[in-house]
Parts: structure tokens; C-alpha cells; sequence
């Protein structure tokens, strides 16, 4: 980092000024001019105003308005202007006559600029994904096709309605939530999967279109992962616990319960991980994650010493 001296006071950084900043469209207090999007800005750490970069230094590095001193500080090679920072065009000199070789003792033209030779022509890059697309779907490397793994999934549960999809590496299987713990004992026991690693459980809020639990799988035998999931039809819902299938779920399940207020029938212990419960057996504050929590509302701007957020 490079700070800039000649005045003492708090460490305030450069701002390239936002379409949505809060003094966009206002006027600098020592310049009046008006800030632009792009505009590089610093922010009084006292009164908050906005000056533009050259300006607050113009005036010693501290407030036109209360004076308050202020240390600009940038990351090297940063902080000018996209203009500034483009190279300056090269002159050379050139023959006399364009396109002919250069001879002895031949006059060339003082400070007449000349093309530069063209850069090599770099490899295609990858066709850009369709827009809505999707990111491009591809094996991971050092793990199995995602094509066999598919393949052996579907082998294991033909019969439990399951619904095919992928995720960029990942295969990606759902199952109605009564088939759910059959489908994980399934994943974790049957020979070409032994999913014996729960990375992940957690849940996602859809909403009118209900709660999702996913279970991010793996196996370190068999160097291989995927996706289990499905959807609850609304919050108070409920789907087996699979702690009998990966030990490991009982903290997560215990968590996600919590925060999405869903069940995991046959959970050994169904308490509150994070949360606690009020005199009536209710969970305080209440499903946080669902999107329908009301949120309370933001700390009032430079409540502690802070600007508002543009």
C-alpha cells in the first residue's frame, strides 16, 4: 500500500464514484464541480462529504467544509484515472517513403509516428455460454465422468422416481421426499458409489414453490461426487433424518431445521443448534433464512463512525 503524506488524520480511500453513489449528481465543495459516474472521490471521515480526489489534496489533504484532516491512501498502481493509466502512443521515426525499407543515409520524417508490428494473434477463446445458459458443464478433474456416475446412480434408483440433472461437475439427482432416506442408504452402499461423505446439507427457499434440502455428496473411495435433493412443499414440512446413513448429518440437519422451520423425522436429538426456544416451546428469533423473516431494520448511517454505504 502507498499513502500519501503532508497531513496527519484517519486513512480514507479513493472511490471511483458509482450509477448508484449517494453524491453522484451533487457538486464537490471546493471545485463545484459536479460528480460524474467513474469520478474518483474521497469522503470526509467526519461530515462525510464528497470531494473529488484532486481537490482534496489541492487543499492540504483535508474537509473545505470543517477541516478535518484526511491520509489518502491507494493500492500501488491504482487509484488514476483509466485515461491516465493508458500508455502514451510511441513515435519513431519512420522512411521516408511508407512501406519501403530503409536505406543508408535516407531522411526520415522527425517524430512521424510508425505502426507498431501486429501482436501475435492469440488462441480462440472458448465460445461464450448462451445467455440464461448456464455456466458450461464439465468433468472435474482427478474424478470420475460425471457420465458413469450417472449412469450407476441411475442403476441404483430407477425405482425411487428419481429426476436427472447437472450442475456444472456435479451430477445432480431428486426424490420425492418419502424416497429420500432410501435414496442415501442407496448412494452410500451400493458397489460403483459408496457416498460416504456428507460435505453439505442445507436448505433453499423457493418459496411458493416450496423448501429444497440438498445433500452434497462424496466418496473417498471411489473419487466421485454428486447432488441428493428434494422439496418440501412448504415450511412445517418434513423429510427423514439420514443420521442413521452419515453420522455427520445430525448438526446439520439440527441447523437446517432451525432455519428454515422443516423436520427430519427420526432425528435423535431435534433441538435448536443455533437458536433457542421461548416459554411456549417456540424457536426465537424464528427461521431466519426463510425468505418472508423480516429483517430488523439498518443501523442508522455513521452510527459508528462509518459513512451510509453508496
Amino acid at each position: 500500500m502507498s499513502t500519501e503524506g503532508g497531513a496527519a488524520g484517519a486513512a480514507i480511500s479513493l472511490r471511483a464514484t458509482l450509477a448508484n453513489s449517494k453524491w453522484l449528481g451533487s457538486a464537490c465543495p471546493k471545485c463545484s464541480g459536479v460528480f460524474a459516474v467513474a469520478d474518483q472521490v474521497v469522503l470526509c471521515p467526519s461530515c462525510f462529504s464528497a470531494h473529488h480526489a484532486s481537490c482534496w489534496r489541492e487543499n492540504g489533504n483535508t474537509c473545505l467544509k470543517d477541516q478535518t484532516p484526511g491520509r489518502i491512501i491507494e493500492p500501488r498502481g491504482r487509484g488514476a484515472s483509466p485515461a491516465s493509466e493508458a500508455p502514451a502512443p510511441v513515435t519513431v521515426p519512420s522512411p521516408a517513403t511508407p512501406g519501403a525499407a530503409a536505406t543508408p543515409g535516407a531522411a526520415a520524417t522527425p517524430g512521424a509516428a510508425v505502426a507498431r508490428p501486429a501482436a501475435p494473434a492469440k488462441p480462440a477463446a472458448p465460445a461464450a455460454t448462451a445467455k440464461g445458459a448456464g455456466p458450461a458443464v464439465r468433468d472435474a478433474k482427478g474424478l470420475r465422468p460425471m457420465g458413469g456416475v450417472r449412469a450407476r446412480i441411475e442403476s441404483a434408483t430407477s425405482d425411487l422416481s428419481p429426476i436427472f440433472g447437472t450442475a456444472i461437475d456435479e451430477v445432480i439427482v431428486t426424490v420425492p421426499p418419502a424416497r429420500l432416506p432410501e435414496a442415501a442408504r442407496r448412494l452410500k452402499e451400493a458397489d460403483g458409489l459408496k457416498f460416504d461423505y456428507l460435505r453439505c446439507l442445507s436448505g433453499v427457499d423457493y418459496q411458493s414453490d416450496g423448501i429444497e434440502v440438498v445433500y452434497h455428496l462424496f466418496s473417498t473411495r471411489l473419487a466421485q461426487k454428486c447432488v441428493l435433493k428434494t422439496r418440501l412443499a412448504a415450511e412445517g414440512d418434513a423429510v427423514g433424518t439420514v443420521t442413521s446413513v452419515w453420522a455427520g448429518a445430525d448438526w446439520h440437519e439440527r441447523e437446517t431445521a432451525e432455519m428454515f422451520n422443516i423436520r427430519f423425522e427420526g432425528h435423535p436429538y431435534p433441538e435448536p443448534l443455533l437458536l433457542e426456544r421461548d416459554d411456549h416451546g417456540t424457536i426465537v428469533p424464528g427461521p431466519v433464512l426463510l425468505k418472508r423473516f423480516k429483517l430488523r431494520p439498518k443501523e442508522p448511517p455513521a452510527q459508528y463512525g462509518f459513512p451510509e454505504e453508496e
